[in-house]
């Protein structure tokens, strides 16, 4: 499988998880929610070499997060500049969540191993197992509910339930050819039953009815058993980021 170029990740993972407020500085996209998802909570630039004025516009950008009393967040993947970094070190920002971006084909992947729901917005059920699952925020969990009325790519949320309960979920979103799963979360006591395995599954496969033919996601770099299971599937590592953080 080729490897789809970073801009076309980032791009499709930004319509994957679109935020209440959004505004362009320069090619840096400025994103805002209730403070909960980094992704949804922060600053991605898309071109390397845009860095003219970098100090005034990390101080315009910090501004607008102000006004909304959110702390700044800059997402630094390999699409930053390179002089964006040292400009935030000096004013005080710290790394933090190193993330793997992992890409894998969709043709060849096996159906799931048990039936799995897949519906088109999410019910109260799926936001209840997600918010158990990943003992996700206030702030996260408002952000995910405002989701599915912002996304204008095509998205399924997936279901798997076991004895009537939902016990493992997932969102996927389709841009084109490049699908993004995310929100993989299996209850505690349901774990190591492959029920998030067979949640990706499922998802894959309404992504290959829409017309995907890679999938991309993004885990954590210190989540061993998520690894273990994407790197299974035959995703492997496209990139990593990182975001800086006033420490």
């Amino acid at each position: 499988m080729e490897m789809p170029p970073v801009g076309i990740l980032e791009r499709a993972a930004l319509n994957a998880m679109p935020a209440p407020r959004q505004a362009l500085c320069g090619s840096a996209v400025v994103r805002a929610g209730h403070g909960g998802a980094g992704r949804v909570n922060s600053a991605t630039w898309l071109d390397p070499e845009d860095e003219a004025d970098l100090p005034a516009r990390v101080q315009r950008i910090e501004g607008w997060y102000a006004r909304f009393g959110l702390p700044p967040r800059f997402r630094l993947t390999p699409l930053s500049p390179a002089a964006l970094e040292p400009v935030l070190m000096a004013r005080g920002y710290g790394r933090t969540g190193e993330t793997i971006v992992m890409v894998g084909a969709l043709d060849g992947l096996p159906l799931p191993d048990g039936p799995a729901e897949t519906a088109e917005a999410p019910d109260q059920a799926w936001f209840d197992t997600t918010e158990g699952a990943a003992g996700r925020s206030a702030e996260r969990m408002a952000e995910l509910g405002l989701l599915p009325a912002l996304l204008l790519v095509p998205a399924a949320w997936v279901s798997v339930r076991v004895e009537g309960r939902v016990a493992s979920v997932a969102c996927v979103a389709a841009d084109g050819a490049v699908a993004v799963l995310s929100g993989v979360a299996t209850l505690p006591v349901m774990r190591g039953r492959g029920l998030a395995r067979r949640a990706c599954l499922a998802s894959f496969g309404w992504a290959r009815s829409e017309g995907a033919r890679v999938a991309c996601l993004q885990v954590e770099a210190d989540n061993d058993a998520a690894l273990s299971l994407y790197r299974r599937l035959g995703f492997r590592e496209a990139y990593r980021y990182v975001y800086r953080v006033r420490m």
